[in-house]
């Protein structure tokens, strides 16, 4: 059974809980990433995510330059281990709605996996299903699957 760990990013960008949302939303910007992770000595605090950035400081009137991340940020949130089956972590994001998680290895946090991740590898994995069946099709056929690519056979 596939696991978390093949689709999860490894580099993960974190906040301390004491920066302000200016910085940390300037970093997310120029990482062109939608989550940080908040940690406190190694220790997962929270997420911070565009959507608690537009629903508890811009949606609240709050200063970003004086802000502080750990006062907006989603506090302990539920997280996954590396180890977890994918299954268990579509059926999170579809039932809980949530577009991002943390992963954990012995309580650890090692990544974040967010749906764009889990959508770019279902997508992957269908082009590669649409291709071997019409490689196998073709085959079965009797054609050339790679007569498209031009060239000669010893003619």
């Amino acid at each position: 059974m596939a696991s978390i760990r093949s689709l999860m990013t490894t580099q993960i960008v974190t906040a301390h809980p004491l920066e302000t949302v200016a910085d940390v939303a300037r970093r997310m910007s120029s990482r062109n990433i939608g989550s940080v992770l908040v940690l406190d000595d190694g220790r997962l605090m929270g997420i911070f995510s565009e959507r608690d950035l537009l629903m508890r400081v811009v949606g609240w009137g709050r200063d970003p330059e004086r802000t502080r991340i750990g006062d907006v940020a989603t506090p302990s949130p539920v997280a996954v281990d590396v180890n977890a089956p994918l299954h268990d972590v579509l059926q999170l994001f579809r039932t809980k709605r949530y577009r991002h998680l943390p992963v954990l290895d012995d309580g650890r946090p090692i990544g974040i996996v967010s749906t764009r991740d889990l959508l770019d590898a279902l997508v992957d994995g269908f082009e590669r299903f649409v291709d071997e069946t019409r490689f196998k099709r073709e085959m079965a056929e009797g054609a050339d699957p790679y007569d498209h690519l031009g060239g000669s056979y010893g003619l």
